[in-house]
């Protein structure tokens, strides 16, 4: 009965020593992570802070696998147009920087970087069509892949060929040409200094067009009555539309259309 009580004990004292080891190694792991961690993740990250295992592999760092366990069913990252060629990145930490403070967001918008990204892509492709093909010569000869030491950033810049990558698709109806460089420079999605015209301007069809519904009945049925202006016609958004958003309308506030 005494040995048996003794081995129980031992027991509880060795599972007792084993948790408390347990707890000892996890405290001490956290405190090594936070030694050497380079700063803080960004807020959408921070709950990582203790978990380097979560994005880093041991020997090779952040791996598209570890950042995809998470992202790869985003259907606001791929469901868009303009980023839905995440889809088949294989390389994410080139333009998503962590670590470099809390209120950062980690992205880094540099086309050269981007575009380095794209050729090693689509040159990894087992096949191509045409349209790749001719999306990867452009990018050769814009990077200068095959001179690296011919590679002059200023030059490349002003020969970037803006539809190889971007929606060929002019959302300007051609209003502005094709010199994109003209307003969009390449290290922001928006336009540095834009003003849009005064907002008592009524030519707004110069660069707008109005939307399939408002040549239905959806057009007198519903917006004419939801902004009260039952006799405004279609070239004559000034009278229902405010120059801050499409769905801002006078007099109303923004409509929430779906």
């Amino acid at each position: 009965m005494t040995k048996l009580v003794l081995s129980i004990a031992l027991v509880i004292v060795g599972v007792a020593a084993g948790t408390l080891a347990l707890l000892h190694f996890r405290t001490a792991q956290i405190a090594v992570q936070r030694a050497v961690s380079p700063g803080d993740l960004s807020q959408r990250h921070a709950y990582l802070a203790d978990r380097c295992e979560s994005c880093h592999e041991s020997t090779v760092g952040v791996t598209v696998a570890k950042c995809t366990v998470c992202h790869a069913t985003s259907e606001r990252l791929l469901g868009r147009q303009p980023t839905e060629f995440h889809a088949s990145i294989s390389e994410c930490a080139t333009c998503h920087i962590e670590h470099q403070r809390t209120n950062v967001r980690p992205l880094v918008m540099d086309h050269v970087e981007l575009a380095r990204v794209g050729a090693r892509t689509l040159a990894r492709a087992s096949r191509q069509d045409a349209d790749s093909a001719a999306t990867l010569a452009a990018l050769e000869t814009w990077l200068r892949v095959r001179g690296p030491e011919q590679f002059d950033a200023t030059s490349a810049r002003e020969s970037l060929n803006c539809a190889g990558c971007h929606d060929r698709r002019d959302p300007h109806f051609k209003h502005f040409g094709s010199d994109c460089a003209q307003c969009h420079g390449m290290e922001t999605w928006t336009v540095s200094g834009y003003q849009h015209p005064s907002s008592r301007s009524k030519e707004c069809m110069q660069c707008h067009q109005a939307p399939p519904s408002h040549f239905m009945g959806h057009f007198f049925m519903v917006s004419q009555k939801f902004a009260g202006k039952k006799h405004a016609r279609v070239d004559q958004c000034f009278e229902c539309h405010n120059t801050t958003s499409w769905n801002d309308i006078v007099d109303v506030g923004f409509y929430k259309h779906h």
